[in-house]
């Protein structure tokens, strides 16, 4: 778990250094939440994730924004 862990927060450290796009880190996001699910990373590894992504700069009211796109609602 752990060493997914860290290899998820070297590439996005390095991806930010290199001041990859919005796009790439919605991917990389998807890959994020695909490891969560299948239990490879544990669900507060993949919180600390996308806080790194720093994603919350690129969207106003993100947290809600992230709240629909999990219940298909705001809940």
């Amino acid at each position: 778990m752990e060493s997914i862990f860290s290899s998820f927060q070297e590439r996005i450290k390095l991806g930010l250094q290199n001041n990859i796009p919005i796009e790439a880190r919605l991917i990389i996001l998807g890959e994020v939440i695909y490891a969560a699910e299948r239990q490879d990373i544990s669900p507060k590894q993949a919180r600390d994730l996308e806080e790194l992504l720093g994603l919350s700069q690129f969207f106003q009211n993100y947290l809600m924004i992230r709240e629909q796109a999990i219940f298909g609602e705001l809940v």
